[in-house]
Order: structure tokens, then C-alpha cells, then sequence
């Protein structure tokens, strides 16, 4: 089934959008705004962000809120939503009732009663069109991504402006794969450079120098995502090969970007793998001053629900959080080589941002619901 890009002839000045955090603390120096588009060449099977991994407006689809009253089923073109329908579930006894049966009962029905199936989605047959969303009242459909201008989004990131002034923070674009959209990712970084805002970009790495190189003078901070560095490892896990990837860090490097390597740990794939640790440190030797630190990123599932929700498999379905005291033996052959400052879970914090001055007041670190008062007092 051909998929609707209508998006992209309807409005070329809109951007699909997954979200626009704020108050992040994980992807940069400081308190930051991180911009998440939509679209990424790779296919991690342990995506954190697997509704941005698909270029197209997708919708999400939370049973728990269905009150199945079928009129999606009604409005799709494509006949690829169910209607509700009635379905008989067995009734369960109690072991009392089980003790008191009878010869004359043993053989007699189980009690049943009926429940409500709610609709079914064929992804397969689903051109996301959005008809149902549009329809759907209780909220159980909807969109994974907006449609925002650069305008729009630019207004988000700076109405938190004094956040990043008191903290050394400042806007970041994530993804997806924030060089697949230089149309918007470079307008965005346009303005924050003229405002005096630091930048980062969280990438693969995976795209053309020819994409890179018009954002050079834009970001003060990439954070440079080495998923593995066994080529056939790479490919099976993400879909591409990683020498593309590690080229451009090179390349980076030498036009004098900075960089933060960033690592994410991953049950069967580099976990109780300490080699990987250690390759991680010959890249950052080879790399050298251009790398400002090197972040260890454990797994965790909090992505399960979203999976569930785009109708997609997961292969670590069920896989448990990787916690900080798992990968403490990564942390240590990391940080072996004083050169480089790392970090767990990306928490780079305020004070390795050069730009910031000397008398930092750590209160500006407040916490999420002083944040929350203050944003809602804003004019």
C-alpha cells in the first residue's frame, strides 16, 4: 500500500514534528529544548523513538481508551479497520462453586458472558490517511507527529529563553535524523545562532558530507551516536553499514566541529561485550581533541507502549532496563583515559559548557515543577 505523503504537497512550509521537549537534561549541556522531526535512515531494533523513524505522518492506537464505537471502521477507504463486534468469554468459578458440582452438573455449559471487541487495525492495508483520527472521539486514535512551521517551532524553543542563559542549555534537534531535513533544520539553527542560544544536533552521522557541511557554522555540539564498530554488527542491528558514519566523525573532527561520542548499551547486542567499551575508546583516542566526552547510554524500555500503539514488532519486547550499576565496567574502562569526560545516561550538566561563566549559580537548576510555575506565568 502506497503511503500518504500529502503532507508534503498540502503545506511544503510545515515539518513533521514527533515532539518539542523541554526542561531536557539529557541531550546537551545545561537545561535544553530538544526538537524531535520525524524520519531516519536507520532501523535500530531498539529505537527509543520508533514513531520517528518513518518519514510520513503515522497515528498511534491506545486500546485502553476505545470505547468502540466503530466510527473509524465506518470512515476508512481502505477497509482496514474492523468494526466492533460482541464475543462470547468463558465466565470463571469460584472454587466453591467448582467444589458443589454435581453428577448431575459436571457436563453442563460453563456460564459465559460477552465482551466487546474493539476495532482492529490492518496496518497493511492502512494508507494513513488520517480519516479515522479525525474521527475518533475518546482519543484512542491519534497523530504521532505535528505539521509546524519553522515559525512554530522556533517559537517553542525560545519561549524558554532564560532557562538556558542561567544554565549554559540552549536548543537541540533530534530525531529521526535531523540532517534528513536540512529545510528546517538549518532555518532553526539560523535563528538560535542569532540569538546567541547554544546548539547541538543528536545524529547517526549516517548521510552525505555534502548535508553536513551547511551546518558546520551553526552547531556548537554534536552528539554523535557509535552504535557499534564491527561493520557486520552494525548492519544486522541497524540496517546500514557504520563506515559511511564513521568517516563523517572524521571528518568532523578535522573542520574543527565538536563532538560528544554517544553509546547506547543494549542487551544482546554490545552488553557484557566490554570490547565494545574499549573500541569506543580507541575511536575517541583516534578522533582526538575534537571529542569533548563520550556518554553511556543504557537501554530501557520505556518505548514498549509506543511500539504496541504504531502496531509495530518489537524485537526486545519484554528485555528489563539496563541500570547504571550494569554498565559500571563500562563507565570505568571509559573513563580510564582522563582525556574525556563521560557520562551515564547523557546527564552532561551545566558545567561542561565553556560558554558558561564562572559564577554559575546552581540554583538555576530547578527542579521540573519550579520549572512548570514558571512557564505558566509567562505572558
Amino acid at each position: 500500500m502506497e503511503r500518504n505523503t500529502n503532507h508534503v504537497q498540502e503545506a511544503e512550509d510545515r515539518f513533521l514534528v514527533t515532539n518539542i521537549q523541554r526542561y531536557s537534561i539529557n541531550d546537551g549541556p545545561g537545561i535544553r529544548t530538544t526538537v524531535f522531526l520525524k524520519g531516519c535512515p536507520l532501523h535500530c531494533a531498539w529505537c527509543h523513538n520508533p514513531e520517528a523513524i518513518n518519514p510520513w505522518q503515522e497515528f498511534y492506537h491506545n486500546t485502553e481508551k476505545c470505547v468502540s464505537c466503530g466510527e473509524c471502521a465506518k470512515v476508512c477507504p481502505e477497509g482496514a479497520i474492523s468494526p466492533p463486534r460482541e464475543r462470547e468469554k468463558s465466565k470463571k468459578k469460584t472454587i466453591s462453586e467448582c467444589l458443589r458440582v454435581t453428577e448431575n452438573d459436571a457436563n453442563s455449559p460453563v456460564d459465559v458472558e460477552l465482551e466487546i471487541v474493539p476495532p482492529q487495525i490492518d496496518r497493511t492495508r492502512c494508507n494513513n490517511c488520517m480519516s479515522c483520527v479525525n474521527v475518533c472521539r475518546s482519543g484512542a486514535l491519534y497523530k504521532a507527529s505535528q505539521a509546524m512551521t519553522v515559525d512554530e517551532i522556533y517559537r517553542e524553543v525560545k519561549s524558554d529563553d532564560v532557562f538556558y542563559h542561567f544554565s549554559g542549555g540552549g536548543m537541540t534537534i533530534s530525531g529521526g535524523e535531523p540532517l534528513m531535513h536540512l529545510n528546517v533544520t538549518i532555518p532553526i539553527l539560523k535563528r538560535a545562532k542569532e540569538d546567541g542560544l547554544h546548539t547541538c544536533i543528536d545524529t547517526t552521522g549516517y548521510t552525505s558530507w555534502e548535508k553536513i557541511e551547511p551546518v558546520l557554522e551553526y552547531v556548537d555540539l554534536f552528539l554523535y551516536d557509535i552504535k557499534m564498530l564491527d561493520d557486520e554488527k552494525h548492519k544486522k542491528w541497524t540496517g546500514v553499514s557504520n563506515r559511511l558514519i564513521l568517516e563523517n566523525a572524521r571528518r568532523l573532527v578535522r573542520a574543527g566541529a565538536k563532538i560528544r561520542l554517544r553509546s547506547v548499551i543494549i542487551h544482546d547486542v554490545n552488553y557484557w561485550d566490554l570490547n565494545h567499551a574499549r573500541n569506543i575508546l580507541a575511536f575517541a583516542r583516534e578522533l582526538g581533541s575534537g571529542v569533548e566526552g563520550i556518554d553511556i547510554l543504557p537501554y530501557h524500555n520505556f518505548a514498549e507502549s509506543k511500539y504496541t500503539r504504531l502496531g509495530r514488532d518489537n524485537f526486545f519486547k519484554g528485555f528489563s532496563n539496563i541500570n547504571k550499576e550494569d554498565i559500571d565496567d563500562y563507565e570505568r574502562i571509559i573513563s580510564s583515559d582522563a582525556t574525556w569526560n563521560s557520562t551515564v545516561g547523557g546527564m552532561i550538566g551545566a558545567t561542561y559548557n565553556p560558554r558558561l561563566t564562572a559564577n554559575f549559580d546552581e540554583a538555576a537548576f530547578c527542579t521540573y515543577r519550579q520549572y512548570q510555575y514558571a512557564a505558566e506565568a509567562r505572558p
